[in-house]
């Protein structure tokens, strides 16, 4: 990590003005490198709000092309807002023998995917790579948020079912919703990716936050903590 230039001090001076936002902060941001897998739902707008606030480097990968290529015209006058940033596109049908190699160079997870099994396979390999992730899924007016840390969350397999969410679904589910909704999903999970690799207040690590756009309510799921007897979330506890 480097300090910052005359230049970048000046391209983030209004965000280094908020309480946390270090010269630090802004630094580990851009020396960042975050991997966001889906971006047909709420991906897409992850990517331009980390773009926005100076990540460093961007990895998107989609199983569509098509996906691919209309995000990578939206992003363009992010890249010229930021210069610094790198960022690659890749093609990715989620064969778990490419996880590793995909997942490896980063230091934060993004879960933008549909494929419910996809979500918990994303998860069994940061918990193996120790590799921090940012989750959401839901549908409708209903989703929910959850950062897992490995060493001080519960994997998604255990954090599931004391949610109540015991029966997931084997196969994709429609997760069409209204796009303010999506866009609020994309800057919460990007708000929690800065918070862990910026290094920028409290990011616990065993809270689920749920909500329901429609009728208004929200809660928080805590004590989402690592289970001793997981060979996922409890191998760094041994």
């Amino acid at each position: 990590m480097t300090a910052l230039t005359k230049e970048q001090f000046e391209r983030f001076r209004q965000q280094l003005a908020l309480p946390g936002m270090s010269a630090a902060a802004q630094a580990r941001l851009l020396a960042g490198h975050v991997v966001i897998v889906g971006i047909k739902s709420w991906g897409a707008s992850v990517a331009k709000y980390l773009a926005d606030v100076g990540i460093g480097r961007l990895t998107i990968a989609d199983e569509s092309s098509r996906n691919l290529a209309e995000l990578n015209m939206s992003m363009i006058e992010y890249l010229k807002k930021n210069p610094d940033l790198r960022m690659e596109l890749k093609q990715w049908d989620f064969k778990p023998s490419e996880a590793e190699q995909l997942f490896g160079p980063a230091d934060l997870i993004v879960d933008g995917l549909e494929n419910w099994q996809h979500k918990l396979i994303a998860s069994d390999f940061c918990m193996h790579m120790k590799k921090p992730l940012v989750h959401a899924g839901g549908s409708g007016f209903r989703f929910q948020v959850y950062t897992m840390i490995p060493g001080k969350s519960a994997c998604l397999r255990c954090a599931f079912p004391e949610v109540g969410m015991d029966d997931v679904p084997l196969t994709d589910t429609d997760t069409t919703s209204l796009s303010p909704i999506a866009s609020m999903i994309g800057a919460l999970e990007a708000l929690e990716a800065i918070k862990v690799i910026g290094k920028v207040g409290a990011s616990q690590g065993n809270e689920m936050w749920k909500f329901d756009w429609l009728s208004g309510e929200f809660e928080t799921v805590r004590g989402l903590n690592p289970h001793y007897d997981c060979p996922d979330c409890g191998r760094y506890l041994k």
